[in-house]
């Protein structure tokens, strides 16, 4: 659950300056920073949690 809340809380602090911005064209840049943020995220979290596990080995 901590890991969610990580997640939530780096997208939110990389959204919400672009929410407040005066660029025209937000969608693609917002995209982008959601893809780029989740694929990022959730591939080293998962990475991380293997390597953990197999040190345990």
């Amino acid at each position: 659950m901590k890991a969610v809340l990580r997640y939530f809380m780096l997208l939110a602090a990389l959204l919400i300056p672009i929410t407040f911005s005066s660029l025209k064209q937000r969608f693609p840049i917002v995209v982008g920073i959601t893809l780029g943020v989740t694929l990022a995220y959730w591939g080293m979290y998962f990475l991380m949690k293997r390597k953990v596990n197999r040190k345990d080995e």
